[in-house]
């Protein structure tokens, strides 16, 4: 963990104030790179990061040769251009030596500017360009929103700093002891232990569907659902798209999703879903969120989706795309303290919390791998726990590399974690030894959880039909079930046994769980909704009400 002594004596931070160099210290990833890594890749997403040790090459791919254009020395800062113009890197930077790096996220970066006058100007001189330019752009920025005030160890707390984060809401945190958790604007009234409905609202986010009747509502908003909406709004229809929480779904928690194609820098699962959101609203698709649909009912081409509140809104198809959950960890005292210490996915917001202390990560899949490579650049260490004896069987082999080379990432195969201990907040557990059956009791910062999946399905139970795990079935599924199907065609593909419901995603049964393949199912359902709605065009369609509200 960085502390104000590292930073301290680089020529950056010359005559800066401690306080604010000691906020931004706290604030940083501390990266440790071997001699010929990278530390940060052409066109990947913007940050900036300060090089607090070794030696490392500007890299550019220059006619399909990576270039060597110069190089940074310790106190040199770098990533400030791509950040100011919203772009991506724009040459990748290499490792000569063993390198210790500070990376910066941007929210960070532009509170830095805005607070510490010489830390613009020094960044300012840097690139050459006047001091009142970088000034007058850091104040403009809007480095934050709103601060969060409250407790850490509050569950609450935690979800509003979550939600804001999923949104790409720039937000501040100030610790302070009590059960409330108050959110502060630079105008307006503050909200005292506001519910996240209630912090959307305040922040201009829609929770009510701008029309009556939609040609197709989407259920769930992780890759699955926003593919369905990019895709549905661009080719002419009017497209809406609902989720419970926030867009993502379960890989909106990924710190890095890199095997994603087009993204050979790989991007985070915020990044992705902030991007595909921001795509499906310039189509025009009416997005909503923190809703949830908990019935749906009707016929063929005149569905009815019900809302937790009693509204209602109809749609000639439907997609659903609720996605799945991480299954609950089976430890005594694990559930009362769920976001207060256990965490159930990435947690992103407690990168910060568990700077220079202990974590550890249950689950051997992609999600949990690249989890624990994030928090190895703030926690003093982590240490992955599985039930198995080998963590390739269920991770992709460039992240089980990229922890072997890690040093300050562990694994404990054959284990499993009995008990979760704390008060207020997680500060032990026990790892049981299925092996050689002993246990012990070690000190954490943060349990993280990545276990197995759970459809989120229930609602749907008497509609569409399901397997024993609630995974929902389509087309040659259906017909092998012998579900009811009330059409003389067979379901399409992605096609449920209720004619024009479809399912996309890792809830439908047998889909591929990659970020990819849910990607490419939203995008196929809509020619299939097409071919549905094709079928049904003798039928009057719903009148459109443009600006009407949900009916009760």
């Amino acid at each position: 963990m960085l502390d104000l002594s590292d930073l301290v004596g680089l020529s950056l931070f010359a005559g800066c104030a401690p306080e604010h160099v000691t906020w931004f210290a706290r604030r940083c990833a501390d990266l440790h790179v071997l001699a010929g890594d990278w530390v940060v890749r052409e066109d990947e997403g913007a940050r900036f990061y300060i090089l607090v040790e070794g030696r490392a090459a500007i890299v550019k791919s220059m006619n399909g040769r990576p270039t060597e254009l110069g190089e940074y020395e310790p106190g040199d800062g770098f990533g400030e251009i791509p950040l100011l113009l919203g772009a991506s890197a724009l040459a990748g930077v290499r490792a000569i030596t063993d390198v210790r790096v500070a990376r910066v996220d941007g929210t960070i970066f532009w509170r830095m500017m805005h607070d510490d006058e010489r830390f613009a100007e020094t960044v300012s001189n840097n690139m050459g360009r006047r001091v009142a330019l970088v000034r007058h752009l850091a104040i403009e920025h809007p480095s934050t929103v709103c601060t969060v005030v409250g407790d850490s160890r509050s569950g609450a707390c935690h979800q509003l700093r979550d939600f804001l984060s999923r949104m790409h809401v720039p937000f501040d945190w100030t610790e302070r002891d009590g059960p409330e958790c108050e959110v502060n604007f630079y105008e307006g009234a503050p909200l005292k232990s506001p519910g996240i409905r209630d912090l959307a609202e305040r922040l201009g986010m829609s929770a009510v569907p701008k029309q009556a009747h939609y040609d197709v509502a989407i259920v769930g908003a992780g890759p699955a659902g926003l593919a369905a909406a990019v895709y549905g709004a661009s080719e002419g229809l009017d497209a809406l798209l609902i989720d419970r929480y926030a867009p993502g779904g379960q890989a909106g928690t990924s710190s890095r999703i890199e095997n994603y194609l087009g993204f050979p820098a790989g991007i985070s699962g915020e990044d992705l879903a902030d991007r595909a959101l921001r795509q499906a609203q310039r189509f025009g698709a009416d997005i909503v969120v923190v809703r949830e649909v908990c019935r749906l009912t009707g016929e063929a081409g005149d569905r009815k989706l019900s809302l937790e509140d009693g509204q209602s809104v109809l749609a000639r198809a439907v997609v659903l795309a609720p996605g799945i959950e991480y299954r609950s960890l089976n430890a005594q005292g694990c559930e009362e303290l769920v976001n207060r210490g256990v965490y159930y996915g990435a947690a992103q917001t407690e990168a910060f919390a568990v700077a220079g202390n202990d974590v550890h990560i249950v689950g051997g899949g992609n999600s949990a791998g690249q989890a624990a490579l994030n928090f190895s650049g703030y926690a003093k260490t982590v240490t992955i726990v599985i039930r198995g004896t080998d963590l390739g069987k269920s991770m992709s082999q460039y992240l089980v590399d990229r922890i072997v080379a890690s040093a300050n990432i562990s694994v404990l195969t054959s284990s499993e974690i009995t008990a979760a201990h704390g008060a207020q907040r997680l500060e032990r557990i026990t790892i049981a030894n299925n092996g050689d059956g002993t246990s012990k009791t070690v000190d954490t910062a943060g349990l993280f959880v990545f276990i197995g999946a759970v459809p989120r399905t229930d609602w749907l139970e008497g509609v569409v039909a399901r397997d024993r795990d609630g995974f929902i079935l389509t087309g040659p599924d259906v017909i092998e079930a012998r579900a009811p199907w009330p059409l003389e065609r067979h379901p399409y593909f992605l096609e449920t046994n209720q004619p024009g419901v479809f399912a996309v995603g890792d809830a439908r049964l047998d889909s591929l769980k990659r970020v990819a393949s849910g990607v490419g199912e939203g995008s196929s359902s809509i020619s299939m909704v097409h071919e549905f709605l094709s079928s049904i065009a003798e039928l009057q369609p719903p009148r459109r009400t443009t600006g009407e509200h949900v009916g009760t």
